[in-house]
């Protein structure tokens, strides 16, 4: 370690771990200065200290060697959402030192893209992409502690239409021929479960409409690469793609069905970025406000689980990765929840009813003629509830508990009897025992009523039921 002034503060110049670093401490007190150099030490063998190594100074270089390496280990897709969050932080930044870049810098950038409206997802995304180029440049490690993402709202998981929806929305699209593009990609979504992405690169190559499949070779993942066979419906939309394409001399196998469009000039070696605007008037026409092109996608997939398709076809058509994906897309409705459950219920009244046509027809005789309930009638008091009077089927019931119930339980006060099938209860209420032994005797035809009236006077004196 060396130490030394340059002009009147202080510099300091050590190693750590094979890297040099030179800083300047800002001060020109000495003791101060030997602090401040064994906290730079200390920092720099914690990782937390960038060195001084060759490499980029601003923004715009290191954001240049960032996607410069990446480009051979990601896909263009992935360096395409990267630009366009870069072009982002680049606009607010600027082309700055990277040493400007501090936490309370990247506070003030979430602080005005959350003034403008930007949801704090989107707001996480651009510092997330912010930090791995910060983090390229060994910059980032300084910053980590200080610098933390906007909390995000649980993602909305996405509609699937019904019947009535889907009809207006295609009614409403062919009624339009500007919508026309929108309408046919529309309706490849929705007999297909693909991708906005995956519709807007799809060339001629990629659809054989006498083989009648189309094969997805862009997707937001290469896993999701897939063969689709297609039914009327999408045959007839992709083949009204192929007429426009004729009629507007693309014919190479490898133009795209939906080329990009710039004021009125067609290129079908690019594809389609965006079609928002002629899909808001869409779906607005239809009444369908807030509806994405994505919920096509969910609606094929519910219609097709509703439908009891297996979920590895369902994963081979939709190119899920998990099953979590799976369920993320699939929205069972209310209608076919019910239906199940009223299948289920069906089903279980079913077996019951077997079941007590095997018992015997003694036995559901015995059940429909007797009706064994206890009443308590409303003149009772709480000192007389413990005498009830077991009856059968009276006229109007006030409380009624089942013989049937194995534990029957009167609360009277802070006392509880529990009177359990084949096991008289023997406790501070005698004559409840006795009188439910009694009266279960009475229903299985063990005894008679005035078998009883001679016992009375013993269980009065024991307390215990014969």
């Amino acid at each position: 370690m060396s130490l030394w002034k340059r002009g009147r503060q202080y510099w300091t110049d050590f190693t750590v771990a094979g890297r040099r670093y030179r800083k300047r401490l800002g001060t020109t007190n000495l003791r101060t200065a030997t602090r401040r150099e064994r906290e730079l030490v200390e920092e720099a063998g914690h990782g937390r200290l960038a060195a001084d190594e060759q490499g980029p100074k601003r923004l715009s270089d290191a954001t240049d060697a960032y996607l410069a390496a990446k480009r051979i280990r990601c896909s263009p897709r992935t360096i395409e959402l990267e630009e366009e969050r870069l072009s982002l932080v680049k606009k607010h930044f600027g082309d700055v030192p990277l040493s400007a870049i501090t936490a309370t810098a990247i506070a003030e950038f979430q602080r005005t893209r959350h003034e403008a409206g930007i949801a704090n997802r989107t707001i996480n995304m651009d510092v997330g992409v912010l930090s791995r180029v910060l983090k390229s440049c060994a910059r980032w490690r300084a910053l980590a502690d200080h610098v933390h993402n906007l909390p995000e709202r649980q993602r909305p998981v996405g509609r699937a239409l019904t019947a009535d929806e889907r009809k207006r929305l295609f009614h409403s699209a062919a009624s339009n021929p500007e919508w026309e593009h929108v309408y046919c990609a529309a309706i490849v979504a929705a007999n297909t479960s693909m991708r906005p992405v995956e519709v807007k690169h799809l060339r001629r190559c990629d659809v054989d409409l006498v083989k009648r499949v189309l094969h997805v070779r862009r997707s937001k993942n290469e896993s999701s690469h897939r063969v689709i066979p297609l039914n009327a419906s999408a045959i007839e939309a992709a083949a009204r793609m192929f007429e426009r394409a004729d009629l507007l001399g693309h014919t190479d196998p490898e133009h795209y069905l939906w080329p990009a469009c710039q004021w009125g000039r067609f290129d079908a070696t690019k594809p389609m970025l965006k079609w928002d605007t002629a899909w808001r008037a869409l779906r607005d026409e239809a009444g369908l406000h807030g509806l994405r092109f994505h919920d096509l996608r969910h609606t094929v997939i519910t219609e097709l689980a509703e439908m009891g398709v297996a979920d590895h076809v369902l994963e081979s058509i939709s190119g899920h990765l998990s099953r979590r994906m799976l369920e993320h897309y699939s929205h069972i409705r209310i209608d076919a929840k019910r239906q199940a459950l009223d299948a289920l219920d069906a089903a279980r009244r079913g077996e019951a009813g077997d079941g007590n046509a095997e018992n015997g027809s003694e036995e559901a005789a015995n059940a429909a003629e007797i009706e064994t309930v206890v009443e308590v009638s409303d003149d009772l008091t709480s000192q007389s509830r413990h005498s009830l009077l077991l009856q059968g089927s009276p006229p109007s019931g006030k409380l009624l508990i089942p013989f049937e119930r194995r534990d029957v339980r009167v609360v009277e006060g802070a006392r509880l009897e529990s009177v359990c099938r084949g096991n008289s209860t023997v406790g501070s209420n005698p004559t409840l025992s006795a009188n439910f032994a009694r009266s279960r005797a009475l229903v299985g035809g063990l005894k008679t009523k005035d078998d009883f009236e001679a016992s009375d006077d013993d269980v009065r004196a024991t307390g215990v039921a014969p």
